[in-house]
Parts: structure tokens; sequence; C-alpha cells
């Protein structure tokens, strides 16, 4: 992979120690695939709004470990959904470090879909795909049903359920990521099921601190039936 010299990336050393501080382990050569992703992230974003964080130790922090953390949540069996996949976080990096996994990186914008597309080529990654659309647009059968669904939009979590249980195995697990200062996208709600509204939603909700000061993290998980 060549080095872009003029774009400061997180050091191979700087973002190892993070994922062994945060008790994860990851696949021989997963760290410089993680910051070459980080690299084109930052070269794209000159061009097209990926990202508002740039700086390289919080392009470490708040977006490759906070998107593996979620190993440590849950394990990952099966086929995963990033839904609203953006720059590829959290999408790209759990592809990296579950080469068994098949990944869908799921994105309405065109723009960012011929990111992804290029970031999936440069790091090699065939278990990920890249769609361009809209959940809400398509029918259940025509992605296929998954044993995980990942976000790091900004809807509350509640109000995407209706959206998305579809798109879930009997069991499967929505796992929504949000927090204070961590850069995430906006996402238009999706029209609110009425049926549900009135309905406790069972799951659970995790909250732990990021490394060096930077920030609250929570996992909001739910629990297709």
């Amino acid at each position: 992979m060549k080095k872009i010299p003029d774009i400061p990336v997180p050091s191979a050393e700087f973002l190892a120690g993070l994922i062994a501080g945060a008790g994860l382990s990851v696949p021989q050569g997963a760290v410089l695939k993680l910051i070459a992703h980080a690299r084109e992230m930052l070269r794209w974003n000159r061009s097209i709004r990926l990202t508002a964080i740039t700086d390289p130790e919080e392009v470490a922090v708040k977006h490759v470990l906070d998107s593996l953390l979620l190993l440590r949540f849950t394990p990952f069996p099966g086929r995963i959904l990033d839904f609203g996949s953006g720059a590829g976080y959290p999408g790209i990096p759990l592809a990296v470090a579950l080469p068994g996994s098949s990944v869908v990186l799921l994105e309405s914008s065109a723009k960012k879909c011929a990111f992804l597309s290029h970031a999936r080529r440069i790091l090699s990654l065939p278990n990920a795909e890249v769609v361009q659309g809209r959940l809400e647009a398509r029918n259940p059968l025509a992605l296929g049903r998954f044993e995980h669904i990942v976000t790091r939009a900004t809807v509350p979590a509640e109000e995407m359920v209706p959206l998305l249980l579809p798109h879930l195995v009997p069991g499967g697990r929505f796992l929504a990521m949000g927090g204070p200062g961590r850069g995430g996208r906006k996402a238009k709600p999706p029209k609110k099921d009425r049926s549900l509204s009135r309905k406790t939603i069972p799951g659970r909700t995790v909250r732990f601190e990021l490394p060096l000061g930077m920030g609250i993290r929570e996992i909001r998980e739910i629990l297709a039936p």
C-alpha cells in the first residue's frame, strides 16, 4: 500500500497499543489495513465530506477503536449490515478484524459509495460488499437477512427498530452506537410504526469511556424476536 506522507495518520504502534489495551485482538496485518483505511478517508475528505475528525489520535480512538469495541460487546458470526456506512465505520474495521464474516456496507450517497468501493479495493476485502441505497426503499428479501445490523447514525435506536427488524434473523442483534462528540452522521428517521411505539423494546445499553479522555460511548443492543 503506497504511503502518502502529507496526510498525518495514526502510527501502527499507537493503534496496536489501543487495541491491546482494550483487550482485543485482530488478525496479522489488520493494523496496517486499518491505518490505510484511515489514510484514504482523510485523503478523500479533502474533496468530499466524510468526517469532521482529522487529528490522527482522534481518528484512531473515535473511529477505529470505537468500531472495534463492538467485538468486545458481542460475538459476530454470520452476516453483518453496516446501516448508513458513510466513511466505513464500523463496517470496514469489522470486515478487517473478522475475515470470515460477510459485511454489507449500505450507503445512500453515491460519492460515499465511491469511497467505500475504493477502500474495499485497496484493502483487499472480499468479505465486504458496497450497496448504494436506502434500507426503507428495499424489500427485505433483496439484501437477505442479517445476524447483526450496526449503525452510528444519530437517530434514536428505538425509532429505527420498525425499519430494521424485517432485515434481522430471529434472535439477531441491532447495535446502535452513540455518545457525545463521536462525530456521528445524521440520518433521516424512518416513519414510526405506531403499533410498536407503546411497547417496551427488549434490549440493553452498555456505556464505557474511550481512552485518553476522548468521551463516553453507548451501545444500545436490541434483539429481534
